[in-house]
């Protein structure tokens, strides 16, 4: 399954952000069910940014968001988050 969040980087510098996303990714890494995670900036928009996880079921990933280091460590990343759907169920693929 794949996670997308938006985020706002809120006055926030552009290295300010990828460390937080960084920490994030980390603690994700090391957590069940977690496959692979991607970061990045809108290039027509330098303010809006994207957090894309890909996890092996949506149990694990709603497992994941429920930990104590995941709540911790997200919360400078979480804040940002705009407040949308975003778990998806991959249904086509390719590579």
């Amino acid at each position: 399954m794949l996670a997308v969040n938006r985020l706002h980087a809120q006055g926030s510098t552009q290295e300010q952000l990828s460390a937080e996303l960084s920490v994030l990714i980390d603690v994700f890494a090391a957590l069940p069910g977690f496959r692979r995670a991607r970061a990045g900036r809108c290039l027509d928009e330098p303010d809006v940014w994207i957090l894309l996880t890909e996890w092996e079921s949506v149990g694990t990933y709603r497992r994941a968001l429920s930990s104590y280091a995941v709540k911790t460590s997200g919360y400078p990343v979480f804040v940002r988050i705009v407040d949308e759907p975003g778990a998806f169920e991959v249904l086509l693929g390719a590579g």
